[in-house]
């Protein structure tokens, strides 16, 4: 990997696979539905491939899977990879870097949720990523992006400087901080979070993210050929003003 950008290998869940289902608890599967929803709404036929770049532990993946015969996912982050080969054995997974992935194929669906999109940092990574969507996708390839909004940082907007959490769960028991600022220059967001774990000494964490707004992101994939077909802020696919915490994307290879 590059130096511009740890793909994430700063995050502490990242390091620790095992804990980021216990601490982002999905079971209502809605990003994955979100995902059926969209291939419903923007693809005549439900795909018979699927890309998920940035898999994490394969979560998502193995929700399409039941109704997709082949679903490929990667992951900069070995741990991720490791542990969800372990749990989801019946998934294609494989390390590597979302800004120099070549598999020598396309799919008819590539998603890239969880704000995967947003550690490519510099304007060199996000060409770098958004050329890996391309040579995946063949015309008629619906990519769905999850980052989060950067409009809704603006006046009468979500962002709030400091969170903290707490997690009571079988197999974990936690408390995190987390404190947000923005490197301005860059566009970027700032995260600092520490874990307070029993029994252990604190952990810290780093990372950052680049932030988009929608019609930024809209024109940076018009250049790489994809069409948006839809822009969203809510998984129900509601249309809205684009003011809530996060953009589900659409695009379609032209």
């Amino acid at each position: 990997m590059g130096s511009t950008v740890d793909l994430g290998a700063g995050n502490f869940l990242y390091r620790h696979p095992e804990y980021y289902e216990l601490v982002y608890p999905e079971p209502d599967e809605a990003t994955p539905k979100m995902c059926l929803r969209m291939f419903s709404k923007y693809l005549t036929t439900p795909p018979k491939s699927i890309l998920d770049i940035g898999c994490g532990t394969g979560r998502d993946l193995d929700v399409l899977s039941r109704t997709c015969p082949e679903c490929w996912g990667i992951d900069a982050v070995p741990a991720n990879i490791d542990y969800a080969r372990k749990i989801r054995p019946h998934l294609h997974l494989e390390v590597a870097d979302m800004r120099t992935l070549r598999l020598g194929r396309t799919f008819d669906a590539i998603t890239c949720m969880g704000s995967t999109l947003m550690y490519a940092l510099t304007a060199q990574d996000v060409e770098k990523v958004l050329n890996t969507f391309r040579v995946h996708a063949h015309p008629g390839t619906l990519l769905i992006l999850d980052v989060r909004n950067a409009a809704s940082f603006l006046g009468g907007g979500t962002f709030r400087e400091k969170t903290e959490t707490e997690v009571n769960l079988p197999g974990l028991s936690a408390r995190f901080v987390a404190i947000h600022s923005f490197d301005h220059r860059r566009q970027l967001l700032v995260r600092r979070r520490t874990w307070h774990i029993p029994g252990q000494a604190p952990v810290e964490d780093f990372c950052q993210y680049r932030l988009f707004f929608p019609v930024e992101l809209e024109h940076l994939l018009s250049e790489k050929e994809f069409r948006t077909a839809g822009i969203f802020d809510n998984m129900e696919l509601k249309d809205t003003n684009l003011s809530g915490p996060r953009l589900y994307f659409a695009a379609i290879r032209s």
